[in-house]
C-alpha cells in the first residue's frame, strides 16, 4: 500500500513539471502590399494610438514589433515574410482584441 502512494505522488509531481502545451499559432494573413507598405498602414495606425513600434525590414520581409519600449508590459511580434506576389503576415503574442491585431486586420 505504501508503495501504490509513493508512485502516485511521484506521478502527481511528474505531470505537475511537465510542461504545459503550447497553443498553436494563427494561421498566417496575407496581404498583396508590399512589406514596406504594409508596415507603414501599422505604423500610421500605431503612431494614431501613441504606441511604440519598430520596424525591421529584410530581404524577405520584416519585422514590426514594440519590444523594448520603456511604456510596453508586453512585447508583439508583427512577422511579414514575402511568398512571391502576396506576403503572409503573422502575429507572434497578440491577443485578438489588442490594438495591434485590429490595426494589422485594418491594414490587409
Amino acid at each position: 500500500m505504501k508503495e501504490i502512494g509513493i508512485v502516485t505522488l511521484i506521478s502527481v509531481i511528474a505531470i505537475a513539471a511537465a510542461p504545459a502545451p503550447r497553443q498553436a499559432a494563427a494561421a498566417p494573413l496575407q496581404t498583396l502590399k508590399s512589406a514596406p507598405e504594409f508596415a507603414d498602414c501599422i505604423a500610421r495606425k500605431q503612431d494614431r494610438q501613441k504606441a511604440a513600434w519598430w520596424f525591421v525590414p529584410s530581404d524577405h520581409g520584416a519585422v514590426f514589433s514594440n519590444l523594448g519600449a520603456a511604456t510596453v508590459r508586453k512585447a508583439y511580434f508583427v512577422v511579414i515574410k514575402d511568398r512571391g506576389e502576396r506576403r503572409e503576415v503573422a502575429l507572434r503574442d497578440v491577443a485578438a482584441g489588442d490594438p495591434i491585431s485590429k490595426a494589422v486586420s485594418q491594414c490587409i
